[in-house]
């Protein structure tokens, strides 16, 4: 952005230092250069492969949180592109595209999601460069700075370095699923970068940037909605100046991309994309809060959102709202809501460009941090691009800073400003770094959020998910009765000690803990699973059929439970309907060993009714996937010799 302060004036008259009211730029045809030069493109590669190494180490992670609830367990509704059904689910469509690419490159691997969420914030990071740069140069076009194309270059360089390696990135970098806030922070900053770019350009290739980059945005998260506002606010105080200039020359824009947001609406694909928030915490609400209490709570959350900034380690997966509670936050928290409110309205009647800074970050907030009351009051993703317009003005003062030394202690200040800024990179690298070996190994994430509130109860609950699928029992069932005690009835805690009363045979005891959860699980595949797994258990197979059919309307793509609901179907007695489970089964599953163990199942039910032919084929693809199982050799075997 700018490279010294607009109060500078040209002369000791400051009726002479008003901004020069300039024309508009002729149109140039859209596919004109980018103008950037050796050292533009040289920053350019020097950002995208700083933010690609530093952030390497994404890389060895695997799912963590949320990433299994939308991810892993709905495995079934991202295998596939077409029919598109990630269009008409109100998931956040661009995001549920994402995924489904994903899997089609490469199912579950871990490897390809983190890849695809590093390459996104590499390139968002490019944008921020470009970005900055178009604003310093509308900024020098109004005569406001004075600086020389190299100079805007370098400083938007600084600013997208500053932005993109602060450790707090990885909660949407590192952590799969929060691809939804990078995405749409990626789309935004191209809509600002359209319009930024809109008199280097026709008017028909920046309209369709900036209204395709509006419905994209808020296709990957519903807090896209202030998007048009900001795209409104950075023409007011960086393009025009002026509120009445910004809608006599781009009006019909702004209208376009207020209108597009406006048929979301009207359609109620706004709506549909913000229930999607729902799945918070692995089954977690934050039930009762009415949006006064919840706007109280947020005056709170913005003192801690400041901490984070200049604290990485205040980070955590899962706050919870004990964050909320001690003193000092409500006070703190007020003073920077004021401080910012303050600085929009004082640039704004003072006619500073820089008054968009402080309302950017306020308006980013808005959606997740004012009156509607979400799952979580506090999440470090939601600081994604609210950071922006911080390092933005950081990178700002500091070169207004060294302009307005005297002229012989401009170098000394210069190098103090570079080592210090080289030195908050190196601090930043660090943190990701740290961030992403904590992320590596899931334990470590938990095990910071309950060491800071042991009466945590989400952090209990998910630290023993994490002790479950690591085999480690003993801990899962130590966290959980915890938080059992803590939080009596809590419905995850329920399941899962139902899931290890299974594991020890004790079918009675799971089922008791099942009916406990009641209503509240019904929504939840898993819920119905252990039921089915009980009753099965229990001799009832009948109720565990329906039990099954109950979890697979709710996630058809889970093999692990049609394959129970066959066995279910076998134990009574409905051996051919058990087959076409079995069969349907193993057409879903990707992993060679289940689809064997499915096969080999539909098998044994041919074999059993005495279909030679049908038990002969079922064996052989069970073979066919898992070249290594024992029983479908023997039963290959077997059914070939019967049927001579």
């Amino acid at each position: 952005m700018p490279l010294q302060s607009p109060n500078i004036p040209c002369s000791k008259d400051r009726r002479w230092a008003q901004p020069a009211q300039m024309e508009p730029r002729p149109e140039i045809p859209s596919v004109t250069a980018l103008g950037l030069g050796p050292l533009g493109w040289g920053l350019i590669a020097v950002v995208f492969v700083t933010v690609l190494v530093v952030f390497r180490g994404a890389l060895d992670g695997g799912f963590v949180y949320d990433d299994f609830p939308r991810i892993v367990e709905a495995e079934g509704r991202i295998n596939s592109i077409w029919p598109p059904a990630w269009m008409s689910d109100g998931q956040r469509p661009v995001v549920r595209l994402s995924l489904a690419l994903n899997h089609l490159a490469g199912g579950l691997d871990p490897v390809g999601y983190h890849a695809f969420n590093l390459v996104v914030h590499a390139s968002a990071a490019v944008l921020v460069l470009l970005v900055v740069r178009e604003g310093g140069r509308r900024l020098a076009d109004r005569g406001i700075v004075a600086d020389s194309s190299r100079r805007r270059l370098i400083v938007a360089a600084a600013v997208a370095l500053i932005w993109a390696l602060h450790p707090v990135q990885t909660s949407t970098t590192t952590y799969v699923i929060q691809r939804a806030e990078s995405l749409a922070g990626f789309f935004s900053l191209l809509a600002v970068y359209g319009l930024l770019r809109g008199d280097r350009v026709n008017r028909l290739a920046t309209g369709t940037i900036v209204v395709v980059s509006v419905v994209l945005a808020l296709g990957s998260k519903p807090s896209a909605v202030v998007l048009p506002a900001m795209l409104l606010v950075v023409d007011w105080a960086v393009v025009t100046g002026s509120l009445r200039d910004t809608l006599r020359r781009r009006g019909r824009l702004h209208l376009a991309a207020w209108a597009c947001l406006l048929l979301l609406f009207a359609t109620g694909a706004v709506a549909s994309l913000w229930r999607s928030e729902g799945i918070a915490g692995v089954g977690f609400t934050r039930a009762g809060s009415t949006p006064f209490e919840y706007a109280a709570s947020q005056l709170s959350a913005a003192a801690v959102y400041a901490r984070i900034v200049f604290d990485a380690s205040a980070m955590s997966i899962d706050h919870g709202p004990e964050a909320l509670q001690p003193g000092w936050t409500r006070p703190v928290g007020v003073a920077i809501i004021v401080t910012l409110l303050g600085l929009a309205i004082g640039g704004l009647t003072r006619h500073r460009w820089w008054w968009c800074l402080p309302a950017t970050m306020l308006l980013v907030m808005i959606p997740t941090s004012s009156i509607v009351p979400l799952a979580d009051p506090l999440a470090d993703h939601r600081l994604h691009f609210a950071l922006l317009p911080l390092a933005i003005g950081l990178v700002a003062l500091a070169c207004f800073t060294v302009d307005r030394v005297p002229g012989r202690a401009t170098r000394p200040v210069g190098v103090v400003v570079s080592i210090l800024f080289v030195g908050v990179l190196v601090a930043e690298a660090q943190g990701v770094r740290s961030r992403n070996a904590d992320y590596a190994e899931p334990r470590r994430l938990w095990d910071e959020v309950v060491e800071r509130r042991p009466d945590h109860v989400r952090g209990l609950v998910n630290r023993a998910s994490v002790a479950l699928r690591a085999g480690r029992y003993a801990d899962a069932e130590r966290d959980l009765r915890a938080a059992a005690e803590i939080q009596p009835g809590n419905p995850v805690a329920m399941m899962n000690l139902a899931v290890l009363d299974l594991r020890e045979g004790r079918a009675e005891a799971a089922l008791r803990r099942l009916d406990v959860v009641g209503s509240i699980g019904r929504n939840d595949p898993l819920f119905h699973a252990a039921r089915a797994d009980a009753l099965r258990d229990l001799g009832r197979c009948e109720e565990a059929v329906e039990a099954c059919a109950a979890s697979i309307r709710i996630e058809p793509g889970n093999v692990r439970t049609r394959i129970v609901m066959g066995n279910a179907l076998a134990d009574c007695g409905r051996l051919a309907e058990a087959a076409i489970v079995f069969r349907t089964a193993a057409e879903q599953a990707r992993e060679p060993a289940l689809r064997a163990s499915a096969r080999f199942n539909e098998g044994n039910m041919h074999f059993i009714e005495q279909r030679m032919e049908d038990a002969i084929a079922a064996y052989a693809a069970a073979l066919a996937a898992d070249a290594s199982h024992a029983g479908a050799a023997q039963g290959l075997e077997e059914a070939r010799r019967r049927a001579r």
